[in-house]
């Protein structure tokens, strides 16, 4: 999946989303994963480039806090943290009980050693996640009590950063951020997490129960991640039953999901995540998008399922908001996925728009209602788009779809916002905060606004909700920006594409939630059992 990163935000623009008998593995003190693709080096800061790393690293270290399955904050290393009055300086408390692999205590040193890292200049891991961290202070008053002061309050920083993983300074002290990248402790970690790594190699990682894990002693003893080359192979482990578990990070094709769904014993979750598909409209284009209700006109033209049913065959929520569903942000009541062709039709014609008696085609002021939708050359965006051509036929509405490759897209028509309509996608990250994708202050070539979106009450509503570390007072400023963003249609948001994980139908404890990260499947895995 490519993606163009938002530095320090942790969002991103995406443009590529990129029947035999069996006998399941039920074995009560063990469980086998299965992942497409294999290990780099099993360490938090580098692993928001390897999904497998993020995998391992998610089982075998721990941050200050998690995010939960409603995308809310939750105690992990320390409980959720004093915010000072200013929101600007954040307190934790590390648990008395938290302790590294090897026994040792895990202390504020090992917090400062950690985000020392991401500020070395040789530091080798994502820019995005360094950048994140620039001009965090940390203060350790004793070893148990950590003081971060941010430039500035932040409403998204403990989803975007409370989350990283920290690694044990006291075995890693003195070595430099180019000295980490290369060192055998990436192939033999020790974290503080639910599971210590036993061995690893190019096949498998197997992991143990960490009996001191200070959130609950895991259930299953024996954790094991089988790596396979591709999804064929492992699907076709699955099918014989030689795993419990598969994540299936990409979009599924019919054969795979069919053959998914007849394996014996296991059951198919689709878990939701925080990223939409998006209908971008160029807001500067003044011959049609300019105007909110020919922009409203085309949100309610739209029949969202028809597109999750025919594009991802079921496994996306079709969906109008900007705020992903099943979040703690999210409200249900400003999310338009019924087609209106009606009222779609009404608002066109308010807006000047009127049926040609010979051409059929929508005309205002001697022009034809005719525009491009652009995207990359992904067989899923392309049909999207070619979906949306056709349901805005009957309107009046030609739309020609365009494809290209992801680095012309980007760089010749979405940064240059030389385009009427494209077809992409938006990863919005662990936080609700929408400030990088659509405040004005983003709009130009220097931001990711590609709509170039712009409106005084949104700018004051996203402002409201970034700056505020009071989860009532973001609640409300995210439910105003969904008020708005339905009367304003900036764009038109399709659906939630879902990630599809299949388990033994045995297993318990396992609690289904939205997924910032494939990786996160993995909350709560102490309570899982079979």
């Amino acid at each position: 999946m490519a993606v163009v990163a938002v530095v320090a935000a942790g969002t991103a623009l995406i443009l590529r989303l990129s029947d035999s008998e069996s006998v399941v593995l039920t074995t009560p003190s063990g469980y086998v994963e299965g992942v497409a693709g294999t290990w780099q080096r099993v360490n938090p800061l580098y692993a928001t480039t390897n999904d497998v790393d993020a995998d391992l690293s998610q089982l075998v270290f721990s941050g200050l806090v998690r995010v939960g399955p409603d995308g809310s904050i939750s105690g992990d290393l320390a409980d959720p943290p004093e915010v000072s009055a200013d929101g600007k300086a954040y307190t934790f408390h590390i648990r008395k009980q938290a302790a590294w692999h090897d026994g040792a205590p895990v202390t504020s040193a090992d917090v400062a050693f950690t985000i020392a890292q991401l500020e070395d200049p040789s530091f080798k891991g994502d820019p995005a996640l360094a950048e994140a961290w620039n001009g965090v202070e940390v203060e350790t008053p004793d070893a148990a009590t950590v003081i971060l002061k941010l430039k500035q309050a932040s409403g998204p920083f403990l989803a975007r950063n409370g989350t990283l993983g920290i690694l044990p300074g006291h075995l890693l002290a003195g070595l430099s951020a180019q000295a980490l990248f290369e060192a055998p402790f990436n192939a033999k970690p020790i974290g503080s997490g639910p599971y210590k790594l036993d061995s690893l190699d190019s096949r498998e990682a197997v992991l143990s129960a960490n009996e001191q894990y200070h959130l609950g002693h895991p259930q299953i003893g024996t954790l094991r991640v089988r790596f396979f080359t591709d999804y064929a192979s492992a699907t076709r482990a699955l099918s014989a039953g030689e795993l419990n578990g598969l994540m299936v990070r990409d979009t599924v094709t019919e054969a795979q999901l069919t053959e998914l769904t007849r394996a014996k014993g296991m059951k198919v979750e689709q878990l939701e995540r925080p990223a939409y598909v998006v209908l971008y409209l160029n807001n500067d284009q003044a011959a049609f998008f300019a105007d909110e209700q020919v922009r409203r006109a085309l949100s309610l033209a739209i029949d969202r399922k028809a597109i999750v049913d025919k594009v991802f065959l079921g496994v996306a929520t079709p969906s109008s908001s900007a705020v992903a569903p099943g979040t703690w942000a999210y409200t249900r009541e400003y999310d338009t996925t019924a087609a209106d062709v009606a009222e779609a039709k009404k608002l066109l014609d308010a807006a000047g728009w009127k049926r040609h008696p010979t051409s059929g085609i929508l005309v205002r002021e001697g022009a034809e209602f005719r525009f491009t939708i652009r995207t990359d050359n992904d067989p899923v965006r392309v049909a999207i788009a070619g979906e949306i051509a056709k349901q805005l036929e009957p309107l009046g509405i030609r739309a020609t779809v365009a494809s290209t490759t992801f680095s012309v897209l980007r760089r010749d028509f979405l940064q240059e916002r030389r385009y009427d309509a494209a077809v992409a996608g938006w990863d919005q990250g662990p936080d609700p905060d929408p400030y990088f994708g659509w405040h004005s202050s983003q709009q130009g070539t220097a931001g990711l606004n590609i709509a170039n979106f712009g409106d005084v009450v949104v700018d004051e509503l996203i402002a409201k909700g970034r700056t505020s570390n009071n989860l009532e007072v973001r609640k409300e400023a995210y439910r105003q920006f969904q008020e708005k963003w339905n009367e304003l249609a900036p764009s038109v948001v399709l659906a939630y594409p879902r990630y599809v994980y299949v388990h033994s139908d045995s297993l318990k404890g396992f609690v289904p939630g939205v997924l910032t990260s494939p990786a996160g499947r993995f909350f709560d895995i102490q309570k899982w059992h079979m």
